[in-house]
């Protein structure tokens, strides 16, 4: 008998064809036959981009970017509105049959981006729409297509929705009210959907089931919100051109200090919980801080962004080898509660 892979163990117990009973005992057995193979597996066995099946996913998602890009003109210059609407329609009926009918998560991850862009930029469009009525059935539609598709990522954009749900409601209380507070509404947004994808990991320590999925695209979401909000409240958010050339923020070395400063703690936040996804979602801020600080040295625009590149890239190679033996030690002196997996052990049979 061909002995399956722990991936297709873990597609077959969430699809239902297996047990979880028996599908712990065939991932025992694999830890059994392949004790070398899992003690060599020193950089990370969780975060698995179990959306990402093949390269065919990806060209077939290349194509349905190309695709939604070119509807998504030819919509505006047919005068946008009810198109729109037609054309998150489109966009459903490709999900249906990459989501429902064949379960490629990537190309329909892409077609999911494009049902809510288009419906939400529909909805807008119409005038009759008050803004919290259209951000309301932007809702109801990705929850229903959640209910629908079956798939991690929904859960990610029904939270997407649901701020533009909020920054609607905010704007109609008071039309400068979100302009004024912009940051702090995208800081509380942040550690809004942070605290529920903490919900989702204190479900599956171990990320094997659907619900770490779910928090790894609530993760991925969190951190460029909590760091934005901080950049619109506490640092000089005005765009300025680097060199004339690249446009950055404006920042002054206190505001460079403070941005690295929040990215840390995120990173020390990220080891704690075993999710690399909030840090890396959070890496376009630590190049822009790092640039910064570069171009203080009175380099040029080469030197500025090749040293950069080398800073940033260097860091994230040190800290992606060195994850588990930094975060076992960690753990070590962190409270015992569900949402810090425990330490990373090679050699051990998967937890149940």
């Amino acid at each position: 008998m061909t002995q399956l892979t722990r991936d297709q163990i873990d597609k077959a117990e969430a699809a239902g064809i297996i047990p979880a009973s028996q599908a712990r005992a065939m991932r025992t057995e694999l830890d059994a036959l392949e004790p070398q193979s899992r003690s060599a597996a020193v950089i990370g066995d969780e975060d698995e981009l179990r959306f990402l099946r093949s390269f065919g996913d990806i060209f077939v998602g290349i194509g349905l970017v190309l695709l939604a890009i070119g509807v998504a003109t030819i919509t505006g210059l047919l005068g946008g509105g009810p198109f729109f609407l037609l054309a998150a329609a489109g966009a459903w009926i490709m999900a249906e049959w990459f989501g429902r009918r064949k379960r490629a998560h990537f190309p329909t991850l892409i077609t999911a981006l494009s049902f809510l862009a288009f419906i939400q930029t529909g909805l807008d469009s119409v005038t009759s729409l008050n803004g919290i009525v259209a951000a309301l059935i932007t809702v109801a539609a990705m929850a229903l297509f959640y209910w629908r598709i079956r798939l991690p990522f929904c859960i990610a954009l029904i939270a997407v929705a649901l701020l533009y749900l909020l920054f609607a409601t905010l704007t109609q209380i008071s039309p400068t009210l979100l302009r004024n507070h912009f940051g702090i509404v995208m800081i509380g947004s942040g550690l809004l959907v942070f605290a529920v994808a903490l919900l989702y990991d204190r479900q599956d320590m171990h990320r094997r089931t659907r619900f770490a999925d779910n928090a790894f695209w609530l993760h991925l979401l969190a951190a460029p919100l909590i760091i934005h909000g901080l950049v619109g409240s506490a640092v000089a958010s005005k765009t300025d051109f680097l060199f004339d050339v690249v446009p950055t923020l404006l920042f002054r070395e206190s505001d460079a200090v403070i941005v690295l400063t929040a990215l840390g703690i995120i990173t020390v936040i990220g080891l704690a919980i075993n999710r690399r996804a909030l840090i890396v979602s959070s890496l376009f801020y630590a190049g822009a801080a790092i640039a910064f600080l570069v171009r203080q040295a009175g380099l040029d625009l080469g030197q500025t962004l090749s040293l950069t590149l080398i800073l940033l890239g260097g860091a994230i190679v040190l800290l992606g080898v060195a994850w588990h033996p930094v975060r076992n030690q960690l753990v070590r002196i962190l409270p015992d509660w569900r949402i810090f997996p425990p330490p990373y052990a090679p050699d051990a049979p998967d937890a149940t």
